[in-house]
């Protein structure tokens, strides 16, 4: 028998739940950028520099989003 399992165990699944938001956030992160790059080669194809101009920041934002999500997981790893 492990003591104190009740801790060990809710430790566990704390560093669970942040595994899983991390992962979470790396996902998202993924879905934007990819979406971005959608939406420009739509706008690309159409010829319509319009769309375009009000686009700003969507690889930007889905590469700050990754890498939060993967320090999200060194950190959770970690503690």
């Amino acid at each position: 028998m492990i003591p104190r399992y009740s801790d060990h165990a809710a430790n566990e699944r704390t560093y669970l739940a942040w595994v899983r938001t991390g992962i979470a956030i790396t996902a998202l992160g993924f879905a934007l950028e990819r979406f971005g790059l959608l939406i420009h080669s739509i706008a690309d194809s159409l010829a319509s520099k319009s769309i375009l101009a009000g686009l700003h920041g969507g690889r930007e934002a889905g590469i700050a989003m990754v890498v939060a999500g993967l320090l999200t997981l060194v950190l959770a790893t970690w503690r």
